[in-house]
């Protein structure tokens, strides 16, 4: 591939390895704070996607390092989701888990999608090629940013830029004790991905842009992105 540079494993790994903290005295407890009943903000449509176009079989876990119970950004999920079980270490909040997508939800995304009112980012980086097993052949690539000028501007409403600047901003807070964010595309790896929006937008966002892609199927299997300060 032209714009991207096959990394050793091992380089890889220990470049974006990410240090936790031990944990003890672990509880798992179902949320009991305050529900608020929210429309399905852009924030809600990222995470609510993968359940779409994925499976419906999926959790998602959301540390509270960087943002906690309260934060505004976060609530804005409680409402869609069916279970929701709070990780506590010695009785501190350490992460929250989503799994089991309200019905109601998947309706309104469903109705969005069909008026196109669903955000252009997101459903470029969900919505094709569907379900598949990884082979377990799998190499790490780099984008090379110096062999191809990326950028967004004219190729889709500025409204729809600003509207992922701010959920990009929002997954940053949440990892702002991480070196680096990881994603979970529904891509398949050649030279055209560099005509997705939403890889674009990561390329000029990001001074690092890594891809683990499936040697069989040459399906990419996660997106790592450097969480730039």
């Amino acid at each position: 591939m032209n714009h991207f540079d096959v990394i050793d494993k091992s380089l890889f790994l220990s470049l974006t390895r990410t240090k936790h903290s031990r944990l003890e005295d672990v509880n798992f407890e179902s949320f009991s704070g305050d529900i608020t009943k929210n429309e399905l903000s852009p924030f809600a449509e990222f995470y609510i996607a993968p359940f779409i176009f994925l499976t419906p079989n999926m959790c998602i876990n959301i540390p509270l390092t960087g943002i906690d119970l309260n934060n505004d950004t976060l609530r804005q999920l409680l409402c869609h989701f069916q279970n929701i079980t709070v990780l506590t270490s010695k009785g501190i909040p350490v992460e929250i888990r989503f799994t089991n997508l309200e019905p109601k939800s998947k309706e309104m995304f469903t109705l969005l999608m069909s008026q196109k009112k669903i955000n252009p980012f997101i459903l470029d980086l969900y919505r094709f090629y569907g379900e598949h097993d990884a082979s377990g052949d799998y190499k790490y690539v780099k984008f090379n940013n110096k062999s191809v000028n990326l950028t967004c501007e004219g190729l889709i409403n500025s409204i729809y830029i600003k509207a992922f600047d701010d959920i990009w901003r929002n997954i940053k807070q949440i990892y702002s004790d991480k070196n680096y964010v990881h994603l979970y595309p529904n891509w398949q790896f050649s030279d055209q991905l560099t005509n997705s929006i939403s890889f674009n937008y990561f390329s000029t966002a990001c001074k690092e842009v890594y891809l683990c892609v499936d040697n069989i199927t040459s399906r990419v299997l996660e997106l790592t992105l450097s969480n730039d300060k």
